[in-house]
This record gives C-alpha cells, sequence and structure tokens, in this order.
C-alpha cells in the first residue's frame, strides 16, 4: 500500500506549479498555454493513460517559451522541475 508522503510530494509540486505560472506568467501565457500546462500537470498526478502526450506538449511549449525568451531560463527550469514531480516515482501509478 503506497503511503500519503508522495502524493503530498506530488501535490506540493503541482501547487508550486500553479504558483509559477500565476506569478511569472500571468501576462507572458495564453489562456490556452496555461490550461496545456495544467492538462500535463493533471495528467501526471492522476496517472491518465495519455499522460505522456500531455507531457511531451508542455515540453514543447516550454521550450518555446525560453527560446523566444518570453520566460526566463530559470523559470522554465522551474516549470519542468515541478510538472515532472506531479509524475508518480518511477515504479508507482
Amino acid at each position: 500500500m503506497m503511503t500519503a508522503e508522495p502524493m503530498i510530494a506530488r501535490g506540493a509540486h503541482y501547487t508550486a506549479l500553479l504558483d509559477t505560472i500565476d506569478h511569472q506568467g500571468a501576462t507572458q501565457l495564453h489562456a490556452r498555454q496555461r490550461e496545456q500546462l495544467l492538462e500535463a500537470a493533471d495528467a501526471l498526478l492522476f496517472g491518465e493513460p495519455d499522460s505522456q502526450r500531455a507531457v511531451r506538449s508542455a515540453e514543447v511549449l516550454i521550450e518555446d517559451l525560453e527560446t523566444t525568451e518570453r520566460w526566463s531560463a530559470e523559470s522554465c527550469d522551474q516549470l519542468r522541475e515541478h510538472l515532472s514531480g506531479c509524475g508518480a516515482p518511477t515504479g508507482e501509478s
């Protein structure tokens, strides 16, 4: 049986992702881009079967934010870290 700690940590990453989006990207993200990032985080958090597709799409978006310099490299790294942290550790679902 899984303990609560992994889910608490994943939830903390989800909350941190929201904070990063809202505080650093509120004026630099289109509504659809925000939705795209949250869809990927939700898919990871809840172990949805198509999570890899959603995550890949979010990764492309984050890369675009960085290469076009709409977001700093540091902010994009935070997005990546928190998005990744929403997923189950390897070997769990």
